[in-house]
Parts: structure tokens; C-alpha cells; sequence
């Protein structure tokens, strides 16, 4: 696959549209913050509950469009021009990441 404005668009796109499912979780903070202040046990069960549900399933999605950003633009264009020439095998986003937390670890340690 080569790197195109359309795909690039696409997948950034796709991603700030993940993103920007998180003002369901900061509706739902309000809500929480709202029932507590109120003192309404039964609202914050309820809320509480909401967003237990709704955070894993917008963290996978989140996550999902994560990948699909990073392996359609800086996957493409590592394989034109990468400065880093960490590998000249695939990488994927797991193993990007995974040497992103070593490099991290060498400033931090």
C-alpha cells in the first residue's frame, strides 16, 4: 500500500471521530459529579455503572483507530523514509510502541 492524501484522510479522520466520543465520558462525569453533589445514591449507582460500561468499549475503539492511523501514515512513509532505521522488517503498532517505552525507559532510568 503506498501513503495517499485520501487514506491519510481517512484514517486521521477516523480517529478524531474515536476521539471525540469522549464527551460521552465527560457527559457522563457530569452526571456523576451532578448525582454525588445531590447526594442521589440510586443516580450514581446508575451513572457509576454507565460509564464502567461505556469506557472499555470506547478504549477499544479508540484503540483500534489508533493502529489504523499509525500503520496508514507512519507505516507508509517508514517505508520511504525512515531516519531511524530501527528495522528494515514490518513493524506494527505494538512493536512502534514497544520500542517508543525502551527509549522512554534510557531518559527516565
Amino acid at each position: 500500500m503506498t501513503l495517499t492524501y485520501n487514506k491519510t484522510w481517512e484514517v486521521m479522520n477516523g480517529l478524531e471521530e474515536a476521539f471525540n466520543k469522549i464527551t460521552t465520558i465527560e457527559f457522563l462525569v457530569e452526571e456523576l459529579s451532578e448525582a454525588v453533589f445531590q447526594n442521589d445514591t440510586d443516580r450514581v449507582a446508575d451513572v457509576s455503572k454507565a460509564l464502567v460500561s461505556y469506557l472499555p468499549v470506547y478504549v477499544s475503539h479508540y484503540e483500534k483507530a489508533s493502529q489504523r492511523a499509525w500503520n496508514n501514515t507512519v507505516g507508509e512513509v517508514r517505508k520511504i523514509d525512515n531516519p531511524y532505521h530501527i528495522k528494515e522488517s514490518e513493524l506494527d503498532y505494538e512493536e512502534i510502541l514497544k520500542f517508543e517505552e525502551e527509549d522512554q525507559n534510557l531518559v527516565y532510568n
